[in-house]
């Protein structure tokens, strides 16, 4: 049996309780001899960074005995890592991933509570003789009744106290660095949240008690906005060829995963779905994503896959895009969606509060966070070639185009489409059909699903009901819309065309259709139309039988 660790990123409890693991602790030799004081690691959620994380504090905390963790791993064969290293300093770890909030208030809250957490895993401090101001600064923390000014002191005077007691240099060890300044530029407090985290963050630079700073986010803020004088960060985003495999699952990884499952014939569908983010070159699978759709199937063999992405937190980047989309911004969209790439210039240097300034500024935002990627090479201070990686995140913006167009009909008033539609008029009903085909994003390169879809979202409302693709008469309509109130009705029938020269016979042949089909033998109860629409790209043409 095979035990798959949904629901736990913690290294020592997936290693402890049996749970499979994929071997990412290379990466601790690689970082002892990368020679960076302070080393920033930027990638999407879902991509396992919790886990390295937490296994770099289980290695290296000297309050641990963590050795039978790691005696059948890669780098137990690491002699001086593991004689140099392990279980050898003080760490600091500390996750940011719950300091958020709808006002600066309730975020500093939340924080207050995360270092009240973090300090009373050190509470033997107060047993070392130190001064009042320092027992007492530890008590507030430890009481969660420290101050702002406080808390702008907390890794600084951790880092001081833990080295002073342990005669050794501390690492320190931040998992989701940015997700308070993403919180606070989402919510209006960007500039207050970024005094505090400045602050908190100066004991990285060139502090003499720190001996290694390591931090995960998923974007790369600038120098200039965050970590200003800290020149020793080296960073290494999605675009970087170094430690490119230590997050997310490579191919040979999830093969050898679908070996030990039994589920090799799994392996094309889940590339599919999963695969494709181009990582300093290498192909990688979002690792969260892998593993719930494979505890799936081994309940059901046949479990379809999901869009596991679209339940956690943080889409709220895509629907913002799509609520300030242009027209050219739209094209682009549709571009992705029918599986197209895109040429963009891509900044790697990003300020929270200066991330929607621009279009540029944008995609670089889409791509750092997982929603794009790379399509071939990355190119410096040229335009790259960008694309969905994979049919879940295609998905996740289908669904959320679906979710914009719905919201936005429903701010409008819409009585001129439904007078007309009602009433008969063929000619103002294809003007306004394609007014609204003009402001929307298109995909599935005009199919009749994209044009049917459109159109039922088109003619919802409270007042009037809409059915698609049920009986009556001799067939199946495609679209009933119907006032019960005032008893009318509406039948349309769709069909869509690649060339203009065949819009009249497509008309014709539906309009052929409905009679044929006798569609209004079961409507008899309604004032009812029927009527043709063919669509040829971003236009309606409208007939009445």
């Amino acid at each position: 049996m095979v035990k798959l660790p949904v629901g736990t990123a913690d290294f020592e409890t997936i290693r402890r309780n049996g749970y499979y693991y994929i071997d990412k602790s290379r990466i601790i030799s690689e970082l002892i001899r990368d020679g960076a004081s302070a080393i920033l690691f930027t990638r999407p959620r879902r991509f396992g960074k919790t886990t390295v994380m937490t296994m770099l504090s289980s290695f290296f905390d000297i309050t641990k005995e963590s050795a039978s963790l790691f005696e059948d791993l890669d780098v137990a064969q690491d002699e001086e890592a593991v004689k140099l290293w392990l279980n050898q300093y003080p760490v600091i770890f500390l996750s940011l991933k719950n300091v958020d909030g709808l006002t600066f208030k309730s975020a500093i809250g939340r924080l207050k509570s995360t270092l009240h957490l973090l300090f009373n895993d050190y509470t033997f401090l107060l047993e070392d003789e130190i001064n009042d101001w320092e027992r007492k600064l530890i008590n507030a923390f430890i009481s969660g009744d420290a101050d702002i000014d406080d808390m702008k002191d907390s890794l600084a005077f951790l880092t001081r106290m833990l080295s002073t007691h342990y005669g050794k240099d501390v690492i320190i060890l931040v998992d989701e660095y940015d997700v308070p300044l993403s919180r606070a530029e989402q919510n209006g407090y960007y500039d207050e949240m970024l005094d505090l985290v400045r602050a908190m963050f100066s004991v990285l630079k060139d502090d003499s008690h720190v001996k290694m700073a390591i931090l995960t986010g998923c974007l790369r803020i600038s120098k200039e906005s965050l970590f200003t004088g800290l020149n020793n960060l080296t960073s290494y985003s999605l675009l970087s060829e170094s430690y490119a495999s230590y997050f997310g699952f490579t191919d040979s990884e999830v093969r050898k995963l679908l070996e030990d499952t039994d589920l090799g014939e799994k392996e094309a569908v889940i590339r599919s779905w999963y695969d494709g983010y181009n990582i300093g070159g290498l192909s990688i699978y979002s690792a969260w994503d892998v593993v719930s759709y494979i505890k799936d199937l081994l309940v059901n063999r046949d479990a379809e896959p999901m869009n596991y992405w679209a339940n956690t937190s943080g889409n709220e980047i895509i629907r913002r895009f799509i609520d300030d989309i242009h027209s050219s911004v739209s094209d682009d969209y549709g571009t992705l969606i029918s599986k197209g790439a895109i040429e963009k210039r891509i900044s790697e240097n990003l300020a929270y509060n200066d991330l929607y300034s621009s279009e540029n500024n944008v995609w670089s935002l889409l791509l750092e966070t997982g929603y794009l990627t790379i399509k071939t090479k990355y190119a410096a201070g040229k335009d790259t070639a960008l694309i969905i990686p994979n049919e879940e995140v295609r998905d996740l913006f289908i669904t959320n185009v679906n979710s914009w167009f719905m919201d936005s009909m429903g701010k409008e008033d819409r009585s001129e489409l439904f007078d007309a539609l009602f009433s008969g008029d063929e000619s103002k009903l294809s003007d306004i059909i394609s007014n609204y085909l003009e402001r929307t994003i298109s995909y599935f390169d005009y199919s009749e699903e994209f044009y049917h879809a459109f159109t039922a979202g088109l003619f919802s409302s409270k007042k009037c009901y809409v059915k698609s693709n049920r009986e009556s008469g001799l067939g199946r309509y495609d679209l009933l819309v119907a006032d019960k109130d005032a008893r009318k009705a509406a039948v349309l029938e769709f069909k869509a065309v690649t060339r203009e020269k065949d819009i009249t016979s497509s008309l014709d042949k539906a309009l052929n259709q409905i009679d044929e089909r006798k569609y209004d033998l079961d409507l008899k109860r309604y004032n009812l139309i029927c009527y043709a629409v063919v669509f040829y790209k971003k236009s309606a043409y409208v007939k009445k039988i």
